[in-house]
């Protein structure tokens, strides 16, 4: 039954003459709440995956900044330029003994009187190896005052089995390169 008053919104009565109640019951809460829950877990692998690439695309794209410097360094700057590979930032002399996947030192390449330009961090959560994904990448990579390089190398950037890439080639130049080799 519905009544109406004047200047009253209509109201539903039941048969008892009681207002009947709108809402939710438990029975729908549980299965809304369960839903829910189902829809999470089947996202949180996805959003992790999701993460790993871009875990890897950043490492890459950091890699390729460095040698974009370098390279720009040298050629602006009439000057050899080298990128480094050092685990030992607090030391008073750094050595390039390390490998890419640790921090990077951008310095000419002048023996004793070697001057450190920038540094880069290593990023949490990827690892740098050689296309093959055997062994990490240890050496220098330099340019001379023209921007030649002195070799070519791929350093390949993994994380959750996501792998990009940059590559090297002798001119100096650097591109990216998605999937180009496997991840350990």
């Amino acid at each position: 039954m519905v009544f109406c008053c004047p200047g009253c919104d209509v109201i539903a009565m039941n048969d008892a003459g009681m207002q009947s109640q709108r809402g939710l019951t438990l029975l729908e809460c549980l299965l809304a709440v369960a839903m829910v829950a189902l829809l999470s877990a089947m996202s949180v692998p996805t959003f992790r995956d999701q993460l790993a690439a871009a875990r890897a695309r950043a490492g890459a794209h950091q890699l390729y900044s460095m040698v974009q410097t370098a390279r720009s360094k040298a050629l602006l700057s009439g000057e050899d330029s080298m990128l480094c590979p050092s685990p030992h930032l607090e030391a008073q002399q750094r050595t390039c003994e390390g490998h890419f996947g640790e921090s990077v030192l951008l310095m000419n390449p002048a023996g004793l009187s070697a001057t450190l330009h920038k540094v880069w961090l290593p990023l949490e959560g990827v690892t740098v190896r050689n296309r093959a994904g055997t062994a990490v990448v240890r050496g220098t990579l330099r340019w001379d005052r023209y921007g030649f390089g002195n070799r070519n190398v791929t350093l390949s950037v993994c994380s959750g089995g996501h792998n990009w890439s940059v590559v090297v080639n002798r001119l100096g130049r650097p591109r990216l390169a998605r999937q180009w080799g496997p991840c350990p």
